[in-house]
């Protein structure tokens, strides 16, 4: 019996990979802004690459699964672009994420590699 439940704890304990973060908070990536709200596995967010007068604003919502976000964005009408598609992040720690994977041009520009670093954590 005593075997059993040792073995059944070390399963559960190997068994668990996914990591906890919580990535709300106020983001940078080459001179854009990103607000990022996490409820749970969900990921929300409000891009804008200038405050005052931009080219490009974008929101986007998603989910977290492990180490990897996954969300479907689409620009709003305070800039000038009017694109949508996809970004995959890989979360590299809780302070920064990398952008792996993306379609529709993600603010017009070509973000390979791309790392989201944060300013400041929650609200």
């Amino acid at each position: 019996m005593n075997r059993i439940f040792w073995i059944v704890a070390m399963t559960a304990l190997l068994g668990t990979t996914a990591e906890a973060f919580d990535l709300t908070g106020d983001w940078e990536a080459e001179g854009a802004d990103f607000y990022i709200r996490q409820v749970n596995d969900t990921i929300w967010w409000y891009g804008e690459n200038s405050a005052e007068e931009p080219t490009w604003t974008s929101v986007a919502c998603g989910t977290v699964e492990g180490d990897t976000v996954s969300v479907n964005w689409a620009d709003v009408p305070k800039g000038n672009a009017t694109i949508m598609g996809t970004a995959v992040l890989k979360v590299i720690s809780e302070d920064e994420l990398q952008l792996v994977d993306q379609t529709g041009g993600f603010g017009g520009e070509d973000w390979e590699g791309l790392k989201l670093l944060r300013i400041n954590r929650g609200f």
